[in-house]
């Protein structure tokens, strides 16, 4: 028996709505977590806070937080007991001004991007210097002698301890070998494949391939500890899978990815293909709400740490029953 064109139409739409599912385009399909912990600048745990930034995990699951107003990184356990700090205001080696980013390699090693002294500090997992490379070259960019920096602001290390910056305003990423010197670099300003607008937040999966936060093009690209692209995801708007100013991205254990929402108020997280399982927040003050969230970071047992910027307090996430 022939088909009407009416039932044409609907298979044809259902089938449509199935590829978009297999595609990423369907609605999230995990469960997202839920409030455990907040710490703010009142909490004696944590100590007086100043807009933090950046966050990473360690080797043995210390939480490193870039209090950057306060010029220094602070070491705390999951319940915001405070274990270790380092850093001071200065541009002597050591000393910070503005530090934005935080990244831990194999070794336990901590690499600081030093924002407003144009550079990057290498520490030791007990917060002695060890060493730095970077620094300013042209006053107004994109002109940046290789190795030199305008505003860094995202750092990651692979696995081989290549380590990798993204050079806020030169619209560029840089490569730098374990001992700091200059390997390569890659991007110009635009919206087309492999450039950006301001790239910020950066993250490396178990393959080594490497999340950058694209924030002036709304969008997450990925590419190969080459430079060669390697997709991307995300586009302004306030729906899910748009962005409004993605400042960080994190990947856990499985390689799923996380996307600091900021002016969205929320974070989302998507799986290695890039299909949205989640989006969490909605801005406010109260507990699991969040105001200008501008970095996140996942410990191997799942928690998701959040720096809640505009609420100047580091907020605590449980992991959720599935993803």
């Amino acid at each position: 028996m022939a088909l009407s064109r009416g039932t044409l139409i609907a298979l044809a739409a259902v089938a449509a709505v199935a590829a978009a599912a297999l595609l990423g385009c369907g609605g999230p399909s995990g469960t997202p977590p839920s409030f455990a912990a907040q710490w703010d600048e009142g909490a004696a745990r944590v100590g007086k806070i100043d807009h933090p930034e950046g966050l990473g995990i360690g080797k043995l699951g210390e939480l490193l937080v870039v209090d950057t107003w306060n010029d220094r990184i602070l070491r705390a356990e999951g319940d915001g007991s405070i274990t270790g700090v380092f850093g001071e205001y200065g541009s002597d080696p050591g000393k910070l001004q503005c530090p934005r980013s935080v990244a831990i390699d194999r070794r336990g090693s901590v690499y600081v991007v030093d924002t407003w002294n144009h550079r990057v500090q290498k520490f030791s997992k007990d917060g002695d210097f060890l060493m730095t490379f970077g620094g300013k070259g042209s006053p107004w960019g994109y002109d940046e002698a290789d190795g030199k920096f305008l505003f860094p602001y995202g750092v990651a290390v692979d696995s081989e301890g290549y380590i990798y910056v993204s050079d806020f305003n030169n619209n560029r990423l840089e490569k730098f070998g374990p001992n700091g010197k200059f390997v390569m670099k890659w991007g110009t300003e635009g919206r087309q494949d492999g450039q950006f607008r301001h790239p910020a937040g950066l993250a490396i999966d178990s393959t080594d391939r490497l999340y950058v936060a694209d924030l002036g093009n709304n969008r997450i690209q990925r590419f190969t500890t080459d430079g060669d692209f390697d997709g991307k995801w995300g586009e302004e708007g306030t729906d899910p899978r748009q962005f409004d100013r993605p400042y960080d991205v994190c990947v856990d254990a499985e390689d799923d990815f996380y996307v600091v929402d900021f002016g969205n108020h929320r974070i989302q997280k998507f799986s290695p293909g890039g299909k949205l399982l989640w989006v969490y927040g909605e801005r406010g003050r109260g507990d699991g709400e969040l105001d200008c969230p501008i970095s996140v970071a996942v410990g191997e047992d799942g928690a998701i740490y959040v720096s809640d910027w505009g609420n100047n307090r580091i907020q605590k996430l449980a992991a959720p029953s599935s993803s």
